[in-house]
């Protein structure tokens, strides 16, 4: 009998240390995210929206190395990523197609917070001194507070959303596949008009001059008055319109799945080149406008430099393999992604190769520049930091 419950007592505490190791193993495998407040450094200059400013220029205000460029940290989600980093407060947010939602500490690539939701998030985020605002293909707009990762409201289209937010003043911008172009209060996410269109819209609105503008897959570019949602002009293209359209100089510029680049005059909607500079494929890229070029890539596999005047092609550099991505340009350097697993830098003037960084996967998104870092993301999951 005694020996009996020797053997219970001993086989009892085998069975806790047993339970004590697996948590523990839980613990090591699985460790809990603690948030932390992050300011906004000093001096800083965020890349607080997809293509870095309400007009969609996509040009840096700080300057990236003309040198290659290093690996500083990486940080991995559970799955491909399709958006675009955005970068400011000391932080750093993206969505996957894990339907998470990150925001990462932009120094050690710590992830600070998660916020789940019910899609594939493919809607680049904007910052703002409260919230993060994007969308996700569960159909629901959403924002975020920056800090600490918690809902501050929603709002439930029809349709998925992949069209990233523009900001102005207390008003939120985005398109979705409903066919609708939203305004909402930022602040209780209540609407303040809509506009329909045709199609679904992917692409993402730029503002100037009390207007916006957005393409829909309708074959429409569409400017409206910013402060009753009401019809300014449209222009029809031949095909539908994914690329985001970008402001410069009083002229607006788009790519086109019927392989052009258009250049209108953004006051009366009038072409200003004698005709689109035509490639051989979809142009999903949105352009990047310098007071020489416009830059893009197409699904040809090439990037080009076009005369911003013009149209005339300066320069092309050819990838292997087709051009989602959307350029930047810091320092007389234009970057970009292409779905050859690469992410390049190109001499503004030449198009010469100055470097590319490898990624394990497709670079299907577009960079973001803070501080002279360069942030990117991969259908291989990870957000890289360069510099």
């Amino acid at each position: 009998m005694k020996i009996i419950k020797l053997f219970s007592i001993v086989l009892i505490g085998l069975m806790m240390f047993a339970c004590q190791n697996d948590e523990a193993k839980k613990t090591e495998t699985t460790p809990e995210i603690v948030q932390k407040e992050v300011v906004q450094p000093e001096n800083s200059k965020p890349w607080n929206k997809f293509r870095g400013d309400i007009q969609n220029s996509g040009i840096a205000t700080t300057n990236v190395s003309r040198e290659k460029s290093e690996l500083l940290w990486k940080v991995k989600a559970n799955s491909r990523v399709s958006t675009s980093p955005s970068v400011a407060y000391g932080m750093v947010f993206f969505g996957a197609a894990d339907s998470i939602f990150y925001a990462v500490d932009v120094k050690s690539g710590e992830i600070i917070w998660e916020f789940p939701t019910e899609g594939d998030i493919r809607s680049n985020p904007y910052i703002d001194e409260e919230n993060v605002f994007f969308g996700s293909s569960d159909g629901t707009f959403y924002a975020v507070n920056r800090k600490s990762g918690q809902l501050t409201w929603e709002y439930i289209t029809g349709d998925i959303i992949m069209s990233s937010p523009s900001v102005l003043d207390k008003v939120v911008y985005f398109g979705s596949y409903d066919g609708n172009f939203y305004a909402l209060d930022k602040t209780n996410g209540e609407k303040i008009w809509s506009f329909k269109t045709g199609d679904a819209i992917y692409s993402s609105a730029a503002i100037f001059d009390g207007k916006v503008a957005f393409g829909s897959m309708d074959h429409f570019m569409y400017v409206l008055d910013i402060n009753t949602g009401s019809l300014v002009w449209k222009y029809e293209a031949k095909d539908g319109i994914g690329s985001s359209p970008a402001i410069s100089n009083g002229n607006i510029f788009f790519g086109c799945d019927d392989h052009a680049m258009y250049a209108l005059n953004f006051a009366t909607g009038e072409s200003i080149w004698k005709k689109p500079f035509q490639t051989s494929a979809p142009i999903n890229s949105s352009p990047a406008v310098d007071k020489n070029h416009v830059y893009f890539g197409s699904y040809d596999y090439r990037f080009y430099a076009l005369n911003v005047k013009t149209g005339v092609k300066d320069w092309e550099y050819t990838t292997q393999q087709v051009i989602h991505s959307s350029p930047v340009v810091s320092n007389g350097v234009v970057i970009f992604g292409s779905d050859d697993n690469n992410l390049y830098g190109l001499d503004t003037a030449t198009g010469n190769k100055l470097w590319n960084y490898t990624a394990i996967d497709r670079v299907h998104t577009s960079p973001a520049i803070c501080n002279g870092m360069i942030f990117v993301t991969s259908f291989d999951g990870h957000l890289y930091c360069l510099k």
